[in-house]
């Protein structure tokens, strides 16, 4: 758009695939394979996430009291860069299968965990996010099926340029941008928890109208099956 130049944009870096057909983000820390796009409109992704790596794992992090102090505290688990935020779908519900390792999540402010063979289906309008148990020494390995709604919401599409663009920043140490992570949660009905319950028109005046104006896209040739590596 017109104004696009006003908002610069990270560099970003197509993803590898491996022979199997996983997508690989943050160095190899997560995979993720489109199990199904099934007939009734849901869709399966496979994912793991590596116990051991900073980025599904544990994490140091660097929070407002650290920064002042410069002392390092040390986060694990939901403080890992591929936790999702916590947020609740408009239309789709969510189920999560797990196949190994533990899964530990937070719905409507309730934590739990679920081990091989155990599921959790979580309907919209409920807040929830997910994380690998740090102290559980497996990778995490679940199957996540979304069903319903007007659009595809959360689908292969959003899977691989959400994820792709937080890899791509955050392999280059850079900082996502937050209105292109809203562009990213308005086109997948998606809202985040903010202060003040402005989750929902932050998506609608920052995520569509401003990222519109600023040229952000919600799927970026990076992240196509011809650029991958």
């Amino acid at each position: 758009m017109a104004l696009s130049f006003l908002f610069p944009k990270q560099p970003l870096q197509s993803p590898n695939v491996t022979d199997d057909g996983a997508w690989v983000f943050f160095g190899g820390a997560f995979r993720t394979w489109a199990i199904s796009n099934n007939d009734d409109g849901s869709f399966t992704s496979r994912q793991i996430f590596a116990h051991s790596n900073p980025h599904t794992g544990h994490v140091p992090l660097l929070t407002l009291l650290s920064r002042l102090s410069l002392i390092e505290v040390s986060s694990a688990g939901r403080g890992s860069t591929a936790t999702p935020p916590y947020h609740w779908h408009l239309y789709q519900t969510e189920t999560f299968d797990v196949n190994s390792g533990i899964l530990c999540y937070l719905l409507d402010g309730k934590e739990g965990k679920l081990r091989a063979g155990e599921s959790v289906t979580i309907v919209p309008g409920r807040w929830h996010t997910f994380w690998s148990d740090p102290d559980s020494g497996v990778d995490l390995d679940v199957n996540i099926t979304v069903r319903g709604g007007p659009n595809p919401g959360f689908d292969e599409k959003f899977v691989r340029n959400f994820y792709g663009y937080l890899s791509s920043c955050t392999m280059q140490s850079l900082a996502p941008n937050p209105i292109q992570m809203l562009t990213f949660m308005y086109s997948a009905d998606v809202v985040l928890d903010m202060p003040l319950g402005l989750g929902r028109p932050a998506n609608y005046v920052l995520g569509n109208w401003l990222g519109w104006l600023g040229g952000f896209k919600t799927e970026y040739t990076a992240f196509s099956e011809e650029k991958a590596k």
